[in-house]
């Protein structure tokens, strides 16, 4: 039995090859160097450097927030790898095919539901980490009959930013820090947005804001000191 990741990675080439599908997605295309399919989207953000990438990403996400649904698919596509680390991670969701299923549906309601206005950029690390805090807490409601081996203490092989994410949600999930402290973080350190900008938004003094940070990060050099 295929798992979902192989159902969408068997789906792609078909979608990947359509000029169709690249000419209803425009200006994601456009910024992707010109691509003149899907595929070529696809080689370009994978390429690219991060900022070039995440303008992509962004142009992707504000579609599928839309209800454009061919941005949703592709923006997921762009995305398995980051999933696939997740559905490893969350053993204890079930089998493979359970594990790939949720984590599926995790990241596609993410990406559906997107915040782009507070945080209008490195889409994909915090795509995955919304989706890691929602299989969290599904494996939290899950009771365990089995002690299993915890692979959260499997050294990280990802890209700094996602094992930022990875810090941020364990120490949620502690208690370490909020999950507000966590998003605070995660939309100036990984997103990249000032903290200017951020209390702006949010009608919040400056001040706050760094007072905010700064304690959320001391929480969390104590907890791994």
């Amino acid at each position: 039995m295929s798992t979902v990741f192989e159902l969408l990675e068997r789906e792609w080439p078909l979608l990947a090859g359509d000029q169709h599908a690249a000419r209803a997605l425009r200006a994601a295309c456009g910024a992707a160097g010109g691509a003149a399919t899907l595929d070529q989207l696809e080689r370009y953000v994978r390429a690219a450097s991060p900022a070039d990438a995440d303008r992509v990403l962004v142009i992707l996400v504000a579609g599928a927030v839309g209800g454009e649904v061919l941005a949703a698919r592709v923006l997921l596509q762009l995305l398995l790898p980051g999933a696939r680390r997740l559905a490893r991670r969350w053993w204890i969701l079930g089998d493979q095919d359970e594990r790939a299923a949720a984590t599926v549906a995790a990241v596609y309601q993410r990406i559906r539901c997107y915040p782009l206005e507070r945080r209008p950029g490195r889409v994909a690390a915090n795509v995955l980490m919304d989706a890691a805090l929602e299989l969290r807490r599904a494996a939290q409601s899950i009771p365990r009959t089995t002690q299993l081996p915890d692979q959260r203490h499997v050294p990280p092989q990802d890209h700094p930013a996602l094992e930022l994410v990875e810090v941020l949600v364990d120490a949620v999930d502690d208690g370490v820090i909020t999950a507000a402290d966590a998003e605070l973080i995660a939309a100036s350190r990984i997103a990249g947005v000032g903290l200017a900008d951020l209390a702006a938004r949010r009608g919040r003094h400056l001040r706050t804001l760094q007072y905010r940070r700064r304690r959320a990060e001391q929480a969390l050099v104590a907890a791994a000191a």
